[in-house]
């Protein structure tokens, strides 16, 4: 897991030769205003145009502004009550979208830590209007820490200059991704007895959270140099004191997470959803991602970016909600909106099959702004097999992109500065999947062609490629069969099993046409889990789009061996107990 931020602001440890970048102190803090030690109005504020629009701010986050003209014991009193629902519904939100099988129990806990990581990072304080009538927000140390949970512009420089420090939700919910790492981690450790050991867990996790991954279990040793920080994280977790501002305990927040994560607008609960509002995406499990159109009282369906869906349709400019769609709509038209071009309306955007070289080196992750499996180098290039829009207003980009044996995501910048980020390139491939014009393939089956099945390879045979092409997620090679053109179906991205389908070839000799024999079968190997996991998903394919499948147990909890049948980029189909699913190799010890 990388460096991990936001320290207490006045307890911060930081270590200068690790510091991945030299932010002067109080960077960007315009019109600084100070505070009291109190919640609500912890210093100092500075200007949040900065970082993200100040109109947006007032809009969607009116009620979890405080405002210093008002009289200071009312005003906290309702300010409280406004934060204590969005945590609330934040954490709650996040734990569910992470874990979809979470229990209640586990949810209030993980509602708990969330309350005292906030009063230990900052009081809860956010939003400000002080005596400068300005729209502010909360820089703790030095300037360094911004917002709610404090996220540190030195370990956090992209995303701070996104925004995700100064957005109240997005602060929580990029927060919130690094705590709750070290909060599956902690029970398999020793300083915890187990999951439902609730409160060391939650000390356990902010140990980790505040000093890194190895000081998971820091809070048992009172002569811990930061020690301190651990103890009052306690004192927070135990007293609960922000209770003793709040009118409801059972109170929820105002705002529709969802929508306020996605940084859409008009995202208050209890709009009106009888009739369905232009500058909304509605999602439907049926229908994808749906926008209506007044003009024609219809709506446009895909199941692709959403993002791309509504800028074809509404522009770039336009603000917008998150919405469900509703089963009695069904009055409107539908129509289905072709996933092909479905992103052309955005400027600067590279598709699915286009060489990439990148202008800087970028941090690769599993999905988009996910977990961290690598940096590619800037100047390395690298295939895209797949692009995905953040949403219509900032464009940011994420581009699926081949790395060694594993399939990525990069961030590539917005629509104001993707040019910076990553060009199209006819360089020479650093990472490569699969083939291009001029390249040639080894057919792993014989395979008919999508167009003409009379036409058919031979399996273990080299062709040359005429020309590649992606559709949607899938993948097509115009190969020279015996001299004719023809199309075969070579894949699915999503999937990864383009090598299913053909393996990359040097050129053959005429004589080394003939059918290759089929290759051994992967020869059946055993391992366990890792010891510190105590279980693991598995998934349906080598792919963490796939879906889930059964869950393994560790070491911990069976002695029960896994049977491993294949390997597959970093991948192993294994076997436990008679149930069977894809794990990546990096959570399997082999024996």
């Amino acid at each position: 897991m990388k460096k991990l931020l936001l320290p207490l602001f006045i307890m911060f440890f930081y270590y200068p030769s690790l510091a991945q970048n030299k932010t002067p102190d109080y960077w960007k803090c315009n019109n600084k205003s100070g505070g009291s030690w109190n919640f609500g109005r912890a210093p100092n504020v500075c200007d949040v145009d900065q970082f993200i629009d100040a109109s947006y701010v007032s809009s969607v986050y009116g009620p979890a502004i405080f405002d210093d003209s008002k009289e200071v014991t009312v005003e906290r009193a309702r300010y409280m009550s406004e934060v204590y629902g969005l945590i609330k519904d934040t954490a709650r939100y996040y734990i569910v979208s992470r874990k979809p099988e979470v229990s209640e129990e586990e949810i209030l806990e993980f509602i708990q830590a969330a309350y005292a990581i906030g009063h230990q990072e900052s009081y809860w304080s956010h939003y400000r209007i002080p005596s400068n009538k300005r729209f502010q927000y909360m820089r703790g140390d030095y300037g360094h820490g911004h917002g709610i949970f404090q996220v540190d512009d030195r370990w956090h420089f992209t995303a701070i200059n996104q925004g995700r420090g100064a957005n109240l939700i997005l602060n929580m919910v990029y927060s919130l991704e690094e705590y709750y790492d070290a909060w599956q981690r902690a029970p398999s450790q020793s300083c915890v007895n187990g999951e439902r050991d609730w409160r060391a867990r939650a000390r356990s996790a902010y140990s980790a959270y505040n000093g890194g991954a190895s000081k998971i279990c820091r809070f048992t040793n009172p002569k811990d140099k930061w020690a301190r920080n651990d103890e009052g994280f306690r004192l927070k977790y135990d007293d609960r004191s922000w209770e003793r501002y709040v009118d409801d305990l059972d109170r929820e927040g105002y705002l529709n997470i969802e929508c306020a994560y996605n940084e859409g607008e008009n995202c208050k609960k209890g709009v009106n959803e009888a009739l369905p509002r232009e500058n909304t995406i509605y999602r439907s499990s049926s229908l994808g991602s749906c926008v209506f159109k007044n003009d024609g009282q219809e709506f446009f369906c895909s199941s692709a970016n959403e993002a791309c869906l509504f800028t074809k349709l509404n522009g770039s400019s336009s603000s917008y909600s998150m919405g469900v769609f509703k089963d009695f709509w069904d009055e409107y038209q539908v129509q289905q909106v072709p996933d092909e071009g479905l992103c052309s309306e955005i400027s600067g955007i590279y598709s699915a099959g286009t060489a990439l070289e990148v202008l800087k080196n970028i941090n690769v992750r599993k999905t988009p702004a996910g977990e961290k499996i690598g940096v590619i180098k800037s100047g390395s290039t690298s295939q895209i097999v797949g692009v995905d829009i953040s949403h219509p207003i900032s464009q940011d980009r994420y581009y699926k992109i081949v790395y060694g044996k594993e399939i990525g995501y990069i961030f590539a910048g917005n629509k104001s500065d993707f040019a910076s980020w990553a060009r199209q390139t006819q360089k020479s491939l650093t990472y490569k999947l699969y083939a291009i014009a001029g390249d040639y393939v080894k057919a792993s089956d014989s395979l008919s062609s999508v167009d003409d099945e009379t036409i058919d390879l031979e399996e273990g045979h080299v062709y040359q490629v005429v020309d590649s092409s992606v559709e949607g997620h899938k993948l097509f090679y115009i190969l020279d069969v015996n001299g004719v053109e023809a199309k075969f179906y070579a894949g699915n991205f999503e999937a990864v099993n383009i090598s299913d389908f053909f393996t990359l070839s040097e050129k053959a000799d005429d004589e080394d046409q003939a059918p290759l024999p089929d290759d051994p079968k992967d020869e059946v190997r055993y391992g366990r889990l890792s010891k510190s996991i105590w279980w693991k998903k598995t998934y349906s394919c080598p792919a963490t789009s796939c879906s889930k499948g059964p869950t393994f147990k560790g070491p911990k909890l069976t002695s029960s061996k896994l049977e491993i049948s294949e390997e597959k980029l970093g991948w192993y189909k294994a076997t436990q107990k008679g149930k069977t699913g894809w794990i990546q190799a990096k959570y399997v010890y082999l024996y």
